[in-house]
């Protein structure tokens, strides 16, 4: 009983932490994200937006997290070399659980090429693994097994 106190007021305590420090993306800046435009980007996302969670709706991402969600591969590469942690959890995933979670076998293999780690777990102790179990992606579990 203890534990399952402990782990909800965890995921209560992170949550309220992301959405107290989180910024939101606006309307503007989330158009912009979609058309994968590096140049447009980085013109509506100032140099301290890139390492931190932005919240977009009730939900935070990093700019990482957020180009593998979407798949905006040209933001992702550019995301790549900008990040400061590549393991970074907002919300409760890291882009390498993103990546489990929407099947996206691409960007997980160079998430971990470049050092995502498979093993990190979330306030609820769930890896990427996990998540890809759970969202049915099992082509994905076996990459981050």
């Amino acid at each position: 009983m203890k534990k399952i106190i402990s782990s909800a007021l965890i995921i209560v305590l992170s949550f309220v932490a992301n959405s107290l420090s989180a910024q939101q993306i606006s309307s503007n800046q989330m158009r912009i994200f979609q058309s994968d435009n590096v140049e447009d980007f980085k013109k509506a996302f100032p140099a301290s937006d890139l390492n931190k969670c932005l919240m977009i709706k009730t939900n935070s991402f990093d700019l990482l997290g957020l180009s593998v969600k979407f798949e905006k591969k040209n933001i992702f590469d550019y995301m790549l070399t900008k990040t400061t942690d590549i393991n970074r959890i907002c919300t409760d995933q890291s882009p390498l659980m993103i990546a489990a979670r929407y099947d996206k076998a691409y960007m997980a293999n160079i998430l971990m090429q470049k050092g995502a780690d498979k093993r990190l777990k979330n306030a609820l102790g769930e890896t990427a693994k996990d998540f890809a179990i759970k969202y049915q992606k099992p082509a994905l579990a076996e990459i981050v097994k």
